[in-house]
């Protein structure tokens, strides 16, 4: 256990003084842990944000972080948001999922706005299905088939009337994640381009390993 907490410490320690752009995942999970109260509840999504929100995540409360490990059903927690929040409109509520499982689900941004609900969407921009290519490149040692396009996710926000942000440097994200916790209404989506060349490094680093589907 003391082996596993010093490493993950280090890879928490490598997103603190990270000033890259896009963000590296360590990066972005820190601010995100940093910014957030301790019985904040996050529903992480399936794919490539939920290999690193899984391992580097530090809870402190039960039922803070919720990851569906099972059938690993992509664009879950939007509308699984939605529910924590009715259940519990006194905590922050934040849906992190991929650009992929955003989406396919966006739709409920309407919802969201609707029911006069404070959540907050942060959304891993990388323009593919980062996980399948992640494991691709292990198998085959190239991806095809895995990348698209994406709207302005400012603008896509604003037409639902919600507060679209878009992560343009290194420090941003924190900015607007306080912003987004502060505020106590609003619906926040907050895009944040990930730079997912540090999945294959994590390859490197932990040695012989695979990824499941």
């Amino acid at each position: 256990m003391a082996e596993i907490k010093t490493l993950i410490q280090a890879e928490l320690a490598d997103g603190q003084n990270s000033a890259a752009f896009p963000l590296i995942p360590q990066k972005i999970v820190y601010d995100l842990r940093c910014t957030l109260p301790d019985d904040a509840i996050v529903l992480v999504d399936t794919g490539a944000v939920k290999m690193w929100m899984a391992r580097l995540y530090q809870t402190y409360l039960p039922n803070t972080c919720i990851i569906d490990n099972g059938l690993s059903t992509m664009a879950w927690t939007l509308p699984g948001a939605l529910g924590a929040k009715l259940a519990r409109p006194e905590r922050v509520v934040v849906a992190v999922m991929g650009d992929g499982s955003f989406m396919m689900n966006s739709q409920e941004i309407e919802t969201a706005v609707r029911e006069h609900l404070h959540l907050i969407i942060v959304v891993w921009e990388d323009h593919s299905y980062g996980l399948i290519k992640w494991k691709m490149k292990i198998e085959i040692n190239e991806a095809n088939g895995v990348d698209f396009g994406n709207p302005d996710f400012v603008q896509y926000a604003a037409s639902f009337g919600a507060i679209g942000r878009k992560v343009t440097n290194s420090t941003d994200f924190s900015t607007y994640m306080q912003e987004a916790v502060a505020a106590t209404t609003g619906v926040f989506i907050i895009a944040v381009p990930v730079d997912y060349r540090e999945n294959m490094k994590l390859i490197e680093k932990l040695g012989n390993v695979s990824v499941h589907l």
